[in-house]
């Protein structure tokens, strides 16, 4: 799958299997993100766990949050988190 503009983040929690809190490249502010991939996860999304964002506001600008959760880094590779792909 192509992203079109992408971002790192740092994953903090889940608080349910839609969204997911997030700090993107080192800011302080947290953010609220989409969770394209509703399955559990629990192996992969630990606070801490490096993270790529698709920005996708420009897509669609009803959102109701600016970024999709795309992958999250494990043992050194990204895994693709959109169920989609």
């Amino acid at each position: 799958m192509k992203y079109d503009k992408v971002v790192e983040a740092i994953f903090i929690e889940r608080p349910n299997r839609f969204i997911a809190r997030v700090k993107i490249d080192g800011a302080e502010e947290v953010e609220l993100v989409h969770v394209k991939n509703t399955g559990r996860c629990r192996e992969l999304l630990l606070p801490g766990a490096e993270g790529i964002l698709e920005d996708c506001i420009e897509k669609n600008q009803n959102r109701k949050t600016r970024y999709d959760l795309i992958a999250v880094k494990k043992n050194g590779n990204h895994r693709d988190r959109d169920a989609g792909s």
